[in-house]
């Protein structure tokens, strides 16, 4: 589960120019149902949740559907990770996995690029569809050696491949039993101490970041974060002792992401600042941690400096829709509405999908009475969000008594 630092990057240049190269390829929508509500982005996860161990390419539709609608969500982006893994062939699968090759495929890049995208939306997200990559990778593995063998042995080699400590740990946790994966976590740090101290291994063999790391989350996820705070810090100590050019999927900046959010949710706001500031330091152009650092500053009641994060963040990943929605949030606080439009018209020209800008441009419309811009942009609104969603019942109110208006005004001469 690693990725070499170069190719990350990488991955990060090229997704934007490959997205383009399919903008006109956009999958059609899975059928929900008669009465499923078609502008709610979570039943399109649930439904790609339910579908990808048996149709994966109905998954992956209904996973891409589930970003567009809305793009704030880290779990529909790993999703449609998940989802491509499950279609591919063994040998394809196994090729993904394998980093050996000098040169990867921009199709692998951009496959990397969706999950280093949803860590930095989340950084403690839950995997939960490992549960169906689990036994598809170990398929692939031993079909690389026998691709042969009989269903029957390959079934029965895949459930004794699950009962080794690291791939118990990961079952454990792809199925939700969290405590069980703590344990054998922990007794893979045992097996990993002991193998590092009685053989040669390779230099990234030799990192046990990553085991203290998956603690570091599960812990966070079960609540406990003195524990999670104690795993990403020793995680972080093996990374930076090691200082190899071989890194996990969570770079050091994302693990100084991870810390930040961990003393903030213990509200240590000055240490979660530090380690921020530690993430940008590891990688300038980790937008992510401006995003944090922005969102501390606001709460501290300091809207100069959040704006100022926030603008840089946008210039480090400008394509991102939702980070220009995040943006205009920020600059409404600061009591910059024109600006603030500006970034949601930005927003809705990435993500034609996505309804929350098209809120609160009609809101700001309808503050500085552009009653046409508000009326058109209320209509927006309620035809791309979600029927239950709160704001459509302030939406309809406001679109009505502005309609009422501009019909009762005299005509002009």
């Amino acid at each position: 589960m690693r990725l070499p630092a170069a190719l990350l990057t990488l991955a990060l240049v090229l997704t934007p120019s490959l997205i383009a190269q399919k903008a006109a390829q956009i999958p059609t929508r899975p059928v929900l149902g008669a009465d499923a509500d078609t502008n709610d982005a979570h039943l399109y996860y649930l439904f790609g949740v339910r579908t990808i161990d048996t149709r994966p390419e109905d998954a992956a539709r209904a996973f891409f559907w589930a970003s567009k609608i809305d793009p704030t969500s880290g779990e529909a982006l790993y999703g449609m990770r998940a989802a491509a893994l499950m279609k591919m062939t063994p040998s394809t699968l196994f090729d993904y996995y394998d980093f050996s090759y000098k040169k990867r495929k921009p199709e692998f890049l951009a496959l990397d690029s969706l999950l280093f995208r949803a860590y930095a939306i989340n950084p403690f997200l839950y995997r939960n569809l490992d549960r169906a990559l689990v036994p598809r990778l170990f398929e692939a593995d031993m079909r690389k050696g026998d691709p042969n063998r009989n269903v029957a042995d390959l079934n029965l080699a895949i459930a004794n491949h699950t009962l080794r400590s690291r791939n118990s740990a990961w079952v454990s946790y792809s199925e939700g039993r969290l405590t069980d994966a703590l344990d054998a976590y922990a007794r893979e740090l045992k097996d990993f101490e002991t193998k590092v101290n009685k053989r040669n291994l390779h230099e990234y063999e030799r990192d046990g970041s990553e085991i203290h790391a998956e603690r570091a989350r599960i812990f966070f996820l079960v609540g406990n974060i003195d524990s999670s705070l104690t795993e990403m810090n020793a995680a972080m100590a093996e990374l930076r002792e090691r200082d190899s050019k071989f890194v996990p999927y969570e770079s050091k900046a994302l693990y100084d992401q991870s810390i930040g959010l961990i003393h903030e949710k213990a509200k240590h706001a000055e240490l979660a600042r530090e380690s921020y500031a530690r993430a940008l330091e590891e990688d300038q152009s980790y937008y992510a941690a401006h995003m944090n650092m922005a969102s501390l500053q606001l709460a501290q009641g300091d809207t100069a400096a959040a704006v100022s994060e926030m603008n840089l963040a946008v210039q480090l990943q400008p394509n991102d829709p939702a980070l220009h929605y995040d943006y205009a949030l920020v600059l409404i606080k600061a009591r910059r509405d024109g600006d603030a439009a500006a970034q949601l018209k930005k927003a809705i020209e990435g993500d034609a999908f996505f309804a929350a800008p098209h809120f609160l441009l009609a809101r700001i419309s309808d503050v500085e009475d552009y009653t046409d811009e508000a009326v058109s942009e209320y209509k927006s609104y309620i035809a791309l969000a979600p029927a239950a969603e709160a704001n459509v019942v302030l939406a309809r109110d406001r679109l009505a008594k502005l309609s009422a208006t501009v019909a009762s005004a005299p005509a002009k001469p």
